[in-house]
């Protein structure tokens, strides 16, 4: 499950994730939009005991950019 949906499916969630990493409120609901910190990938995945997994963290490709440079060759 996204952590936004873990966030959101009980009250004082947000707070004890920013408690457990020493962080404020408002550092925490910035991985709503920007995503969690890969250094910080593992630790929230054990907190939400597996609930939020390391594959819902990681962008899909439409999150990804292609390299500076690289062309797509598919079809070609």
């Amino acid at each position: 499950m996204k952590l936004t949906t873990w966030l959101d499916a009980e009250h004082g969630r947000l707070t004890a994730l920013a408690a457990h990493f020493g962080l404020t409120l408002g550092a925490v609901s910035q991985w709503r939009g920007n995503g969690v910190p890969v250094g910080r990938m593992r630790a929230v995945s054990d907190f939400t005991k597996g609930a939020v997994s390391l594959d819902d963290m990681v962008p899909g490709p439409e999150g990804m950019v292609a390299p500076k440079g690289s062309h797509d060759l598919v079809g070609t």
